[in-house]
């Protein structure tokens, strides 16, 4: 089928983007047996909790249905669920820096459990239940695992380079264990006949998780030394992050692009089955699927050659702009199928090259003392977003709303040309105040710079 070829095609490509990627890391300077075991540790964990997340993502609508709930009631579980992640997800995060990254993570594990094991009851209390401890872990699956391995990386004085090889790394085998959950939910579904075995293995890989964590993980905690002033000792975690907004309007202006683009793609996942199945008959949901999951390890394999050549805050702009416009053709052009899909997987790679590219920003502007209380606080507006679009879908036509979409990525790419405006500003002023730190020369040249910052000979 067209849909088959499609996704072997883009698979074809991954591989040889691999490899192409492999044989230049071999060449290039290599790393230490310390950093290959932490990263192996790091990934082991991360990949077997995303896993455990995707296992649950496409057979949750369906289960709820199969317990014959009404499409508002099963509306009302699902904005339980962000708003739990929206709410209480930022003091998981304050509290992940108060008393420890590695805490945090295993908690996640007992969060999800719990959830996961709510899911055979078809009591709708029980399931709120379950909505509610999923909404956490989701909030400290975004969040604490990176500040985790960031906060050990920068322990160990591990280079830049290697940071952003794991982020990398981590969303090419975060697409990779989705299209692996989507083969072993549906095997496990159909071997037992039931729609809660996906969620009961998904139990399996979470204690997996925690085992390995409990085991291997050194705790790390927020370090009060990444502020040089206002350093906030003794001080709730949430206050500090809080006047880190207001003394570093760049950290805000991180929180907000990440909203916008992230919402947008959350969106984008409930949105785009209703919009290509007037297009396609017979819609093969996995496959298409696949061929998303396949776009995003393309655009996360590309990283690596726009690092060469841009710094992440200048080229990001640009690929918020190509994701605005990904999404507004579809709201536009309504009949199209195979444009529809083109532009939808053209989003999944922009998707792809997004999170290694915002995870090496953000690990080097925000803070390592709230790292994961940031990472909290940047989702409020991420879930209210969220939240509100999914409480007018009935009120709003599928046009509209890719549209919405479209409208917050392109002030994403509009936030991110003030960040890099704000960066380039701040980089222009550390450069002048380390030239006037040189004694003049004789010809009274030194200390002097011309606006690009280099010094006249």
């Amino acid at each position: 089928s067209f849909f088959t070829i499609t996704f072997l095609a883009l698979c074809i490509v991954c591989i040889l983007l691999q490899y192409v990627q492999n044989k230049d890391s071999a060449s290039g300077s290599p790393t230490t047996p310390d950093f290959k075991r932490f990263q192996r540790i790091y990934l082991a964990v991360y990949l077997c909790s995303v896993l455990s997340d995707w296992l649950q993502g496409p057979y949750v609508y369906a289960l709820y249905d199969h317990y014959k709930f009404t499409k508002q009631q099963i509306g009302i579980l699902f904005i339980v669920g962000f708003g739990s992640s929206m709410i209480f997800g930022t003091f998981t995060g304050s509290l992940a820096d108060r008393y420890g990254r590695r805490l945090s993570c295993l908690l996640y594990c007992a969060l999800y459990i719990v959830s996961c094991l709510t899911k055979h009851s078809p009591d709708f209390n029980w399931l709120l239940v379950g909505r509610f401890t999923g909404g956490i872990a989701t909030s400290i699956l975004f969040s604490s695992f990176e500040a985790w391995m960031i906060g050990e990386h920068n322990k160990h004085f591990y280079p830049a380079d290697w940071l952003n090889q794991t982020f990398a790394l981590a969303t090419v085998g975060n697409g990779v264990m989705a299209i692996l959950a989507g083969q072993l939910g549906a095997m496990v579904r159909d071997y037992f006949d039931s729609l809660v075995a996906p969620f009961d293995l998904a139990i399996v890989f979470l204690t997996i998780a925690a085992i390995i964590i409990f085991f291997t993980w050194a705790e790390n905690k927020g370090d009060p030394m990444s502020l040089s002033n206002d350093r906030g000792d003794g001080q709730s975690k949430l206050i500090v992050a809080m006047n880190t907004f207001k003394r570093d309007p760049k950290v805000l202006l991180l929180g907000l692009i990440q909203s916008s683009f992230e919402g947008s793609m959350y969106i984008f996942v409930f949105m785009w089955t209703p919009k290509l199945e007037p297009l396609f008959p017979d819609l093969p949901h996995g496959q298409v699927f696949g061929c998303f999951m396949a776009c995003m390890m393309i655009g996360s394999s590309c990283v690596r050659y726009l690092l060469a050549s841009r710094l992440p805050a200048l080229y990001m702009r640009d690929v918020f702009a190509v994701a605005a416009l990904s999404l507004a053709l579809p709201s536009i052009i309504a009949t199209s199928g195979p444009l529809t899909l083109s532009s939808f997987c053209v989003f999944e790679a922009i998707c792809g090259i997004y999170w290694p590219s915002m995870g090496i920003v953000k690990s080097k502007y925000v803070p390592e003392e709230v790292r994961a209380t940031m990472y909290n606080l940047f989702r409020i507006p991420l879930n209210l977003i969220v939240v509100i679009v999914l409480s007018n879908l009935g009120a709003i036509s599928d046009d509209a709303v890719f549209a919405t979409c479209a409208f917050l990525l392109a002030g994403a790419a509009l936030m991110q040309h003030v960040f890099f405006t704000m960066v380039k500003a701040e980089d222009k002023r550390e450069a002048g105040v380390s030239m006037s730190a040189v004694p003049p020369s004789p010809s009274g040249a030194a200390g002097k710079a011309d606006p690009d910052g280099i010094t006249p000979a």
